[in-house]
């Protein structure tokens, strides 16, 4: 609380009025900035956090990855004329498994939409392999066939801002989606005795 000192002067009732009214101005000034200035801040934290979410979504989609084109190249069996179809399920069911937790996975333990799964068999060189190329032959000549696993992922924001103006749409989208691609080459490891 103010104590002024009493001048004796007839005007110390409206110095005194004239303090305490500043006093309050200064007080709602404060309130109304810090209104203003809350929706920005707390936006910018939900970003940030959204920010992190895509980062280890990323590494997760990565993870899954890597886990079914890991296990499709294990063994050149596996992509035999009558393993081809169960191996396929098989990378989808590990890529399922591996990305289950996720807030927008979209599927089963064993199939999944979202993330999306596509897995090919390459050739050395890079085209995809047939039937009848032989990639399922452990001592196949011109090198090892590769196990190729896409991932599509699409991911929700949790504050999707974004302002349309004459038609054009301005700022962050409603999803992002990204793919994640790992390559494992075919492999037969036989244990030693």
């Amino acid at each position: 609380m103010l104590h002024r000192r009493s001048t004796g002067s007839q005007d110390d009732g409206v110095a005194w009025a004239n303090g305490r009214a500043s006093d309050d101005r200064s007080q709602g000034q404060s309130l109304v900035e810090f209104a203003l200035v809350l929706p920005i801040v707390l936006l910018l934290i939900v970003g940030v956090g959204d920010m992190a979410r895509i980062y280890t979504t990323m590494i997760t989609i990565e993870s899954a990855a890597r886990e079914a084109a890991d296990f499709g190249s294990y063994g050149s069996n596996n992509w035999s004329a009558e393993n081809r179809e169960s191996t396929l399920a098989a990378i989808e069911e590990r890529a399922c498994v591996a990305s289950r937790h996720l807030t927008d996975f979209e599927g089963t333990r064993t199939t999944c939409s979202n993330p999306e799964v596509n897995a090919t068999l390459l050739l050395p060189g890079g085209a995809p392999a047939t039937e009848s190329s032989g990639c399922d032959q452990a001592d196949r000549a011109g090198g090892p066939c590769r196990v190729q696993v896409d991932l599509d992922y699409t991911f929700d924001l949790i504050v999707p801002i974004a302002l349309d103006f004459n038609g054009v749409r301005y700022g962050f989208p409603e999803n992002v989606t990204f793919r994640r691609t790992a390559i494992f080459a075919n492999s037969d490891f036989q244990l030693v005795e």
